[in-house]
């Protein structure tokens, strides 16, 4: 089982648990919708490495800047469901990893990278979700859709520029009531998801690679406004 999967199965089974059992005990109230949007920034993992002239450098994804929205629906005090979907533009380049602190490897503007996530979570708020302040732990499974938009005269190459990969979430966050409907969030999760260049298919660079893990980690910092209807 490749570790991609290894995040989902276990994400899945207790998504669909927590969605059974979700807030036991409390009465249930009339469905509420809550619509949300978010801004902040996506911080990835390394694609690969690589030996090159005596020493080692790493495919890595610049920080970029995430905009998105979302979708929630509960009939419990301190539990919903969420859908949310996501957009990180950015773009690749070599970081000299030798251990010497030299840039003697570095090599910017490789390729622009489009990373679209569509995220279904169980949001499970610790105080309930109408409290002045409340926080909240998520847990999730992840389509993440990556389109490749090459430069001229790029190194990297591909069959298909879109690549379909999957993975996991977990996270944290805050929301405050600004009004009974009307709140503020803020939160930090953390994606396990698929590799684009690993796998059928996936991107290509060359050089002499020892290291392609099979998943790449996402930390994503948001912040936003929610409207409970």
């Amino acid at each position: 089982m490749s570790r991609a999967w290894s995040w989902i199965v276990p994400g899945a089974v207790a998504l669909a648990v927590s969605a059974t059992s979700a807030a036991p005990g409390h009465a249930q109230r009339p469905l509420e919708v809550t619509v949300g949007a978010h801004a902040g920034g996506s911080i990835f993992t390394e694609f690969l490495e690589q030996r090159a002239d005596g020493g080692e450098r790493e495919l890595v994804a610049k920080t970029s800047p995430t905009i998105g929205g979302s979708i929630a629906l509960s009939k419990w005090d301190f539990s919903e469901v969420r859908f949310s979907a996501d957009w990180s533009g950015t773009e690749i380049e070599f970081q000299d990893d030798s251990g010497d602190d030299s840039d003697d490897l570095d090599e910017e503007g490789l390729a622009d990278v489009n990373l679209v996530l569509a995220q279904l979570a169980i949001v499970r708020h610790i105080m309930a979700r109408d409290s002045p302040i409340s926080p909240y732990l998520l847990l999730g499974v992840n389509l993440g859709v990556w389109a490749l938009d090459e430069n001229a005269g790029g190194e990297i190459g591909a069959e298909e520029e879109t690549q379909v990969r999957f993975g996991a979430s977990t996270g944290i966050g805050m929301r405050f009531a600004a009004s009974p409907r009307m709140g503020f969030k803020v939160e930090i999760d953390r994606s396990t998801i698929g590799n684009p260049f690993d796998g059928k298919s996936a991107y290509r660079i060359g050089g002499d690679t020892f290291d392609e893990p099979s998943t790449l980690g996402v930390l994503r910092l948001l912040a936003g406004l929610a409207y409970t209807f």
